[in-house]
């Protein structure tokens, strides 16, 4: 589902991120239980396998938002910007699936770490 976010999302990662998820992808063949089980972490990045085939866990050890970084936005609605970008991702790298991203906590509503359910449908 779209938002307001969702512009601003796909210009923060579009170029930049995309690209190393497609590459991350690819050599991965495509298998999200190895993505999020294995390769996604390292890097101040962190994933988990809740159920295999269907739903894991995304992760940034800090807020990597740029506005945050800079001091320029503080308030917490912005962490669905992160949700959009990851949605965006998902949704290039997989057109024919459908995925659902979930906000379970953020360093901008008080947690240690950024942390997102992906649910594939």
């Amino acid at each position: 589902m779209k938002d307001k976010y969702y512009e601003q999302a796909v210009t923060c990662v579009k170029d930049t991120v995309l690209p190393a998820q497609i590459k991350l992808y690819k050599s991965c063949g495509g298998d999200f239980d190895i993505i999020y089980g294995e390769a996604m972490n390292g890097n101040g990045y962190f994933g988990k396998v809740i159920e295999a085939g269907h739903t894991y866990e995304l992760g940034y050890e800090k807020c990597t938002c740029p506005k945050v970084q800079s001091g320029q936005v503080t308030d917490p609605d912005q962490c669905n910007c992160s949700r959009q970008s990851i949605l965006y991702v998902l949704n290039c790298l997989e057109p024919n699936s459908t995925f659902e991203v979930e906000i379970l906590e953020t360093i901008l509503r008080g947690a240690e770490h950024c942390r997102f359910q992906i649910t594939k449908n």
